[in-house]
């Protein structure tokens, strides 16, 4: 069964939910104080946090650091994984990056659509972005700054993003719930509340990463949650 993670901003942690819903069954202390986004490579889950401006590879579902390196920008907020490289953004430099593989150096980028970039995700051909200052949901072409299309969010104090294959997750520090989308669209078909009362970075862990599975098709579990 494929499951939500999230992390927050207030408890300080990483969350590993059972499917789509507020259910727990798994948590631990993210690297630092201010956790941002997260992702899922398939095996291990990858971090991003705003006060010490770096991004993290954990080992599994758990706090132990294998790897690590300096975010591009000062207040590096989203994170993804494309199936091989780091997808970022930070919302002091507006821009939006791709890294080579795990590590500092960065091989394209471009400037975000607005002025607070807070989470990124990476739908097998195109950029998904979401910004806190303009609370819209944007659909990139490919990787660029070129928008197909766009939607508001369903609150106020939008934040992370996810894509699940047909669907966006979105989270909201304003009403602190967690989405589930009807496709690319604001259409809510399902929420519940998130663990604490600052959730930030979200990720779904059966993502599809065209390039490096057959296209459909998901990332096996592996990991005994």
């Amino acid at each position: 069964m494929a499951n939500v993670l999230s992390s927050d901003a207030t408890s300080l942690k990483i969350y590993l939910h059972t499917g789509f819903s507020s259910t727990i069954s798994n948590s631990f202390a993210s690297p630092s104080t201010a956790p941002r986004s997260l992702s899922w490579d398939g095996t291990n889950v990858l971090s991003v946090d705003y006060d010490s401006a770096k991004i993290y590879l954990h080992t599994g579902f758990s706090s132990t650091i294998s790897n690590s390196f300096a975010s591009p920008s000062t207040g590096p907020t989203g994170l993804s994984w494309d199936g091989t490289n780091v997808l970022s953004c930070d919302a002091r430099s507006d821009k939006i990056y791709l890294h080579t593989g795990f590590s500092s150096t960065i091989s394209n980028s471009f400037s975000s659509p607005s002025t607070y970039p807070y989470g990124v995700s990476w739908d097998g051909t195109n950029v998904l972005s979401s910004d806190a200052s303009s609370d819209k949901i944007y659909l990139h072409t490919g990787f660029s700054s070129t928008i197909s299309n766009s939607f508001s969010s369903p609150s106020t104090g939008l934040e992370g993003i996810s894509w699940d294959g047909t669907n966006v997750l979105s989270d909201d520090s304003s009403s602190d719930k967690i989405y589930l989308h009807t496709g690319f669209s604001s259409t809510i078909s399902n929420s519940f509340s998130s663990p604490s009362t600052g959730p930030f970075g979200l990720e779904w862990d059966d993502r599809v990463y065209f390039g490096r599975f057959p296209k459909g098709s998901y990332y096996p579990h592996i990991l005994a949650h």
